[in-house]
C-alpha cells in the first residue's frame, strides 16, 4: 500500500502537465490564426490589384506588437489571400478610389443638386471666395463707376446644373464690379454690421431651418441672449407703474415693428384694466407721441393698432430732441379734443441725426400723467457695453417702463433682432412671425466674438465717428456742421465760403455735391431732409477701419470740392441733384387717419371752422 501512493501521485502530476501543455498549445494556435487573418485582410496582393482600390471590411482590433515586429512586417511581402476569387479581383480593379468624389447619376442630381461630398468641395470654394472678397473689396470703387453690363448674364435658362466655379467666376467678373460695397473704407452711409463670424453663424442658422414656434430650445436661447446683454450693459432694475423696482424682463423681437406693436398693445391693455370702471375708449382715440426724427417702423404699428401717431416738432436750439414743454403743449391740445395720451416714445440717438430727447423731463411727464414711457435706444444703446459710455441716460433706465436696442446698429451683426427690457413681460399675440431671422444666429455670433471683442468693435466705431466730426470741423470754409452729438454720427451741409456771389440755394448745392460724390464713385454718404435743410450724414462702418483710413476719407472728401466746383462751372451732366428716392425716409405722413402730425393752434381753428 505504501508503494502504490507515490506511483499514483506521479501519474496525477504527469496527467496535469499533459493537459496544461495541450491548453497552451491550443491558445497559441488560435492566436496565430487571428494574426494571420488580420495580415491577409490588411495587405492584399499588390501584384494583381492596387491597394488603394480595395475597400476593406472594418478591421478587428489590432493586437499589440513591438516596434521591431511592425518594422519587419512592413518589409516582408505578405502572401496573397487565396480565398479571393478572380471575379472579386476584377471588380475591385474597376472600383473608384475612396478618396475621390464618386459621380452621381442625373436622377440623383435632380433630387439633390449638391451631394454631401460635393457640398464639402463647394463650401471650400465659397469660403475662399468670401475671404478674397473681404481682403480685396477695398480695391474696388465703393460705387460702380458705370452701368451694369449685363450682356454676359443674359443667357438661356439653365436647364442643367452649372458648375459652381463658373458661377463664382461670373460673380467675381460681373457682379462684384457692379455693386455698392458696404464693406469698404469709403462707405459711410449707414451701419451694415458684416463680419466673418456673422457669416458663419448665418450659415449654421440657415442650415437648421427650424420653426421658432415649435422649438422649445429657442425660448431658452432668447433668455440667454437677454441675460448676456443685460449683464454686459449693466441694465438696472426698472420701476413699475406702482413705483416698485423689479429685475428687467428681457424679450427678443425679430423686427423693430414687433417691438412697437408689443409696447402699444401692452399699454392699451394696461390702460383698460386700470380704468375698467370708466367708459372704454376707442383705439382711434389713443395717442402715441414721438419726436419728428423717430424710427420709421413706428408708423406701421400705429396703423395696425389703429392709434394716432403724434409727432412733436423739435428744433435745433434744443439739440433737435423732444422737450417736455413741447410735449405737454401738444398733450393739452389732444386732451381738449377728447383724445387719450397712451405712450411716449423717447429717443436716445434718433434715427437720422442721433439726437437725444430730454429723457429726465419726459420721465416726469410720464409719471405725472401715468403714461407708458418707452426708451428707443436702437442705435446708441449698444454704447452701454462700454462702462465709460454709461451716462445719465443709462442711470434713467430704472425710471422708464421699457427700453430696447437693435443689435445691427453697432454690433458686427447684420441681422434685425431687437432686445427689449421692461418692468413687465412684453409679448406679441399669436405665433412669432419668422422674417428669415433666428436667435441662434446671434447666439452663435456672441460666442464666436465674445463680449470683449464686440465691445471693442462698438467703441472703435464711435471713436472713429467722433474723430471724423472733429476733422470735418477744421474745414469750416467748406462745410457747415449741424446736430453735433457724441454717438459717432456726422451731419453737415456743403457751404463753400470761398465761392462768392453763389446763386444756388444751400440745400440744392448740398444735394448736388452729394450726388456728385456718388456718381464719381468717390464716397458714399446718406442724405436726409430735416427741418427744411438738406443734410449729408456720415458714419464709420468699415470693420477694419483705423484713424489713418478715416483720415483718408476726410482728405478724399476735401479734395473732391475743387473737382465738384470745376464740374459745376462746366455744367457737366454728372452735376445734378440727388434723386428723391435716395433721401432717408422720415416718420409720419400717412393716408391712414390714425396718424397725424403736431398741429399748430391755427390749424386746429381752421378745422373747427370747417366742421
Amino acid at each position: 500500500m505504501g508503494a502504490e501512493v507515490p506511483a499514483l501521485i506521479v501519474c496525477l502530476v504527469v496527467s496535469l502537465c499533459f493537459n496544461a501543455g495541450f491548453i497552451v498549445y491550443f491558445v497559441l494556435k488560435r492566436k496565430s490564426e487571428k494574426v494571420s487573418e488580420y495580415k491577409k485582410v490588411e495587405n492584399p496582393d499588390v501584384e494583381n490589384f492596387s491597394k488603394s482600390s480595395v475597400r476593406p471590411p472594418p478591421p478587428e482590433p489590432k493586437p499589440q506588437r513591438s516596434p521591431p515586429d511592425r518594422e519587419k512586417e512592413s518589409k516582408d511581402p505578405q502572401p496573397m489571400n487565396n480565398n479571393r476569387s478572380k471575379e472579386h479581383v476584377l471588380r475591385s480593379e474597376n472600383q473608384a478610389p475612396t478618396n475621390e468624389i464618386q459621380q452621381r447619376s442625373d436622377r440623383q442630381k435632380l433630387q439633390e443638386p449638391i451631394g454631401k461630398n460635393e457640398f464639402i468641395k463647394c463650401m471650400s470654394l465659397v469660403v475662399q471666395f468670401i475671404n478674397d472678397y473681404f481682403d480685396e473689396s477695398h480695391k474696388q470703387p465703393v460705387i460702380p463707376e458705370n452701368d451694369v453690363n449685363s450682356s454676359r448674364i443674359h443667357v438661356k435658362v439653365p436647364e442643367k446644373a452649372e458648375e459652381l466655379t463658373e458661377i463664382l467666376k461670373d460673380l467675381k467678373e460681373i457682379v462684384i464690379p457692379n455693386i455698392c460695397h458696404t464693406h469698404h473704407p469709403r462707405y459711410h452711409a449707414k451701419f451694415a454690421g458684416k463680419s466673418l463670424a456673422d457669416l458663419v453663424a448665418s450659415t449654421i442658422s440657415a442650415a437648421l431651418g427650424h420653426d421658432v414656434n415649435s422649438s422649445p430650445i429657442i425660448e431658452s436661447i432668447e433668455r440667454i441672449i437677454c441675460k448676456w446683454l443685460s449683464t454686459s450693459m449693466a441694465i438696472p432694475q426698472i420701476k413699475s407703474s406702482l413705483g416698485e423696482l423689479r429685475d428687467p424682463i428681457g424679450t427678443v423681437f425679430y423686427t423693430p415693428c414687433d417691438v412697437f406693436i408689443s409696447v402699444i398693445r401692452h399699454a392699451i391693455e394696461k390702460f383698460e384694466k386700470t380704468d375698467s370702471g370708466k367708459e372704454r375708449s376707442k383705439n382711434a382715440d389713443y395717442i402715441v407721441y414721438c419726436s419728428d426724427d423717430s424710427q420709421v417702423p413706428l408708423k406701421e404699428p400705429c396703423i395696425s393698432c389703429r392709434v394716432k401717431l403724434r409727432k412733436v416738432i423739435t428744433d435745433e436750439k434744443n439739440g433737435s430732441g423732444m422737450t417736455s414743454a413741447n410735449l405737454l403743449k401738444q398733450m393739452e391740445k389732444d386732451i381738449a379734443r377728447g383724445f387719450t395720451p397712451l405712450v411716449i416714445i423717447a429717443n436716445y440717438g434718433s434715427a437720422n441725426i442721433a439726437a437725444n430727447d430730454e429723457i429726465w423731463d419726459l420721465v416726469t411727464v410720464s409719471r405725472s400723467k401715468k403714461i407708458w414711457l418707452h426708451l428707443d435706444a436702437s442705435y446708441a444703446g449698444c454704447e452701454w457695453l462700454d462702462s465709460n459710455s454709461r451716462n445719465n441716460v443709462h442711470a434713467l433706465i430704472s425710471e422708464v417702463h421699457s427700453v430696447h436696442i437693435t443689435c445691427s446698429s453697432l454690433f458686427p451683426y447684420s441681422g434685425r433682432i431687437s432686445v427689449v427690457w421692461s418692468c413687465e413681460k412684453l409679448e406679441l399675440d399669436g405665433a412669432k412671425i419668422l422674417y428669415g431671422e433666428h436667435p441662434i444666429r446671434l447666439w452663435i455670433l456672441i460666442r464666436l466674438h465674445g463680449i470683449r471683442s464686440i465691445r471693442e468693435a462698438v467703441k472703435r466705431k464711435i471713436i472713429l465717428g467722433n474723430a471724423f466730426s472733429e476733422r470735418m470741423s477744421h474745414h469750416s470754409q467748406l462745410f457747415e456742421m449741424h446736430h453735433t452729438n457724441e454717438h459717432g454720427v456726422t451731419v453737415f451741409q456743403y457751404k463753400n465760403k470761398k465761392i462768392k456771389d453763389r446763386t444756388e440755394d444751400t440745400n440744392k448745392i448740398t444735394s448736388m455735391f452729394h450726388n456728385y460724390l456718388v456718381l464719381s464713385s468717390t464716397l458714399k454718404f446718406s442724405i436726409v431732409s430735416f427741418h427744411g435743410k438738406v443734410l449729408i450724414k456720415s458714419v464709420v462702418n468699415y470693420g477694419r477701419c483705423n484713424l489713418s483710413i478715416m483720415d483718408e476719407s476726410v482728405s478724399t472728401l476735401v479734395n473732391s470740392v475743387d473737382e465738384f466746383e470745376e464740374a459745376l462751372k462746366k455744367k457737366k451732366k454728372i452735376v445734378c441733384e440727388t434723386p428723391k428716392n435716395e433721401f432717408c425716409e422720415m416718420i409720419g405722413g400717412s393716408p391712414n387717419e390714425t396718424t397725424d402730425t403736431t398741429q399748430s393752434d391755427d390749424g386746429i381753428d381752421k378745422k373747427k371752422k370747417k366742421n
